[in-house]
């Protein structure tokens, strides 16, 4: 059993989301209060009920979001909760390069989450403009967004001088 080198586990800081949120439910309850001072449209009530089932998804979504990352000497470990059912691996066997790099989120992927650009390949991230890219065998990118900077770029060289 490889000793573990490095684990990280990331979650949004529900700053601006609750704020979002907030104002969301606030506009659907305004909607909802304004409907009920008219006679009732099914329509229009069937509507909001909808939107605000549909935000209360999203809501929860963002809130259970959760990136993990586990580094060892054999492989990467991950999961993009609640996307990954289980977790994904990749072996170092097929890892041609990695390296810690700066990265612009909005600008290559289109912001944080699970992206995926045919320039940059495939993003995991949930805050931050720090990573670890991976450059595979078989030419696909992956990065993974990191908020341990320092330790992850300490592993990194560990496992560079190992090979």
């Amino acid at each position: 059993m490889a000793s573990l080198h490095f684990k990280e586990s990331q979650k949004n800081k529900l700053t601006w989301h609750s704020i979002f949120f907030i104002c969301l439910y606030g506009l659907m309850f305004w909607s909802f209060s304004e409907l009920l001072k008219e006679e009732i449209d099914v329509a229009a009530l069937t509507s909001i009920v909808f939107s605000l089932c549909l935000i209360i998804f999203f809501h929860i979504v963002i809130i259970i979001m959760r990136l993990d990352v586990e580094i060892d000497e054999a492989k990467i470990t991950y999961r993009f909760k609640p996307f990954h059912l289980k977790p994904r691996i990749i072996y170092w066997d097929d890892v041609s390069d990695f390296y810690t790099r700066d990265y612009r989120p909005v600008k290559e992927y289109g912001g944080h989450g699970l992206k995926r650009k045919m320039k940059f390949g495939k993003s995991y991230s949930i805050s931050g403009k720090k990573g670890l890219q991976l450059i595979l065998k078989d030419g696909k990118k992956i990065l993974f967004g990191t908020q341990k900077p320092q330790e992850l770029e300490r592993i990194i060289g560990k496992l560079k001088k190992g090979q």
